[in-house]
């Protein structure tokens, strides 16, 4: 697994893609009559851990797509549970759709 792989995608750009599609749902619903109050989310993801060495030592981790179920087996791979709460900025609860009355 590098930089340049494909199938395996970081952590970080997974959860980074979900807040994407809740914002996209936050603007998408601002117009509705009806709001839903964004609860825990909870992600699941095979993932694996990159140990590297050298000038950029560290660990990686990187969730396995569907794709590379073969390249997993050969890895050590590991379930991951992350449960995020949306919130907005100030700390209030996250709302999808619209905040005030028509």
């Amino acid at each position: 697994m590098d930089d340049e792989s494909n199938s395996d995608v970081r952590l970080s750009d997974a959860i980074g893609q979900v807040r994407s599609e809740l914002e996209r749902a936050t603007e998408g619903g601002k117009d509705s009559a009806l709001a839903f109050r964004a609860g825990p989310v909870e992600l699941e993801f095979q993932v694996a851990f990159e140990v590297t060495a050298g000038a950029d030592a560290g660990v990686r981790v990187w969730v396995i797509s569907a794709g590379a179920k073969g390249e997993a087996s050969r890895s050590a791979s590991h379930r991951l549970k992350v449960t995020l709460t949306p919130v907005g900025r100030q700390g209030q609860d996250a709302l999808i759709g619209s905040v005030g009355p028509r």
